[in-house]
């Protein structure tokens, strides 16, 4: 299967899908770089860490809504060509 082969519904899933596990793996990098020697994450002071903590926690809750959107989409459309191609 090539790239123009997709239908729109598979771009619909792809896209969120590849979205999601992006900014998954963009959080999960800078905690990685926040963290010290002994694997606690460090900030400047205590808003500060608030406040990120926080937006990354919102970020990563769109992620995983995004991640679970698109293989939604991907499985409906899944499952609906292998129903028609059984004949149901």
């Amino acid at each position: 299967m090539e790239l123009h082969d997709l239908i729109p519904i598979q771009y619909q899933g792809i896209i969120p899908l590849a979205i999601g596990l992006l900014v998954r793996l963009i959080i999960g990098y800078r905690r990685f770089n926040r963290r010290g020697v002994a694997g606690l994450q460090h900030f400047n002071n205590y808003f500060v860490g608030l406040l990120v903590t926080f937006v990354e926690w919102l970020f990563s809750l769109a992620a995983w809504i995004a991640i679970l959107w698109g293989l939604f989409l991907l499985l409906t459309e899944w499952l609906q060509g292998t129903l028609i191609l059984n004949g149901n």
